[in-house]
């Protein structure tokens, strides 16, 4: 019997991403990110292993060269793309409809395939002169005492000022309150190390893996203090997409143990429309060549499988390709 994938049109376009026929054969997307990032690396070897994938199904995989950590899971749940990657608290925001990038256009045709891919940290820091002169060593008496910390971070369009403003808003404050009382600069990455470094900014909020550029130059040219996340904010991030875990001691100079933050996996999604042999395929061949991806990118050597399984690393719901492999594995129930 024929048949027929949901035919899926890119932009304005013409052609069909998943297409499946008698024999068996499908053809599917994969959006990344534009040239340069991340994620168009891992989106070629991702495809290949796909492509390359022996089962049922004879796949082809195109990568998508194009969308970002928050036009990804809209593209996947409008059928723009078959396959994505995404950053999981941005699927959950997607998904609900959570924050004016988000407002009235839930995306709820997105399923996890893979989670726990690369992790990313939420970490507030502070100039550790700033903190000895003020006393304050925690974020609510920083947001909430008469000497308001001077706040950098990225400028809007980053998921930074993002997670800042939902951190914020379970201490009773905002972004745009900060903003008001002038605690508040947004910068290009490239300038906030220097803003740390001379003085004119005290607390640097980031979400990144760790050894990301920025924050290693930050903790290396200026004495830095890691501030503790209240449960409360904890908590609040579990809900959003952004489960607590902790830094190992050591990512940085000057954290001399384990950092709780909220987190932020790198997951790949899949619409949920994708038939579930072609994911299964996919989920198998990624999954038993896990060694090869981390032989090829050194910031996925941490990914391990069976833990990106789990909901609190997959975050949203499985589609049942995955959810079928992970239960042969045992991973699952």
């Amino acid at each position: 019997m024929h048949s027929r994938i949901k035919t899926l049109v890119v932009a304005a376009a013409t052609a069909m991403l998943v297409q499946a026929s008698a024999a068996q054969e499908a053809s599917v997307t994969l959006i990344t990110m534009p040239p340069g990032g991340s994620w168009y690396s891992f989106g070629s070897t991702f495809g290949e292993i796909i492509s390359k994938s022996v089962g049922d199904m004879k796949i082809s995989a195109e990568v998508l060269p194009r969308g970002g950590g928050m036009s990804n899971p809209v593209a996947v749940s409008d059928g723009l793309a078959d396959f994505g990657f995404v950053q999981a608290n941005a699927a959950v925001w997607a998904r609900d409809g959570i924050g004016e990038d988000y407002a009235d256009r839930k995306s709820p045709n997105i399923r996890a395939v893979i989670g726990g891919l690369q992790i990313a940290h939420l970490t507030i820091t502070a100039r550790k002169e700033y903190v000895e002169r003020t006393g304050q060593t925690t974020l609510e008496a920083m947001l909430k005492g008469p000497d308001y910390p001077r706040i950098v971070l990225k400028p809007q369009g980053s998921q930074v000022p993002l997670m800042a403003d939902y951190v914020f808003a379970a201490l009773g404050t905002s972004l745009e309150e900060m903003r008001e009382r002038g605690a508040i600069t947004q910068v290009s990455s490239s300038q906030m190390a220097q803003m740390v470094r001379d003085g004119t900014a005290d607390v640097y909020i980031e979400g990144a893996p760790v050894g990301q550029a920025t924050m290693s130059e930050v903790t290396l040219t200026t004495d830095m203090v890691f501030i503790p996340f209240p449960q409360v904010v904890l908590d609040r991030m579990t809900e959003l997409g952004a489960p607590a875990g902790d830094m190992p001691a050591g990512s940085y100079r000057g954290q001399d143990g384990p950092y709780r933050n909220p987190t932020s996996a790198t997951i790949l999604i899949a619409n949920a429309d994708v038939p579930e042999e072609v994911v299964y395929q996919a989920t198998k061949a990624l999954v038993e060549r896990q060694q090869d991806v981390a032989d090829a990118f050194p910031a996925l050597k941490y990914w391990d499988p069976q833990a990106g399984a789990q909901s609190d690393q997959a975050v949203i719901e499985l589609h049942p390709g995955a959810a079928r492999y992970y239960r042969e594995r045992g991973w699952i129930q």
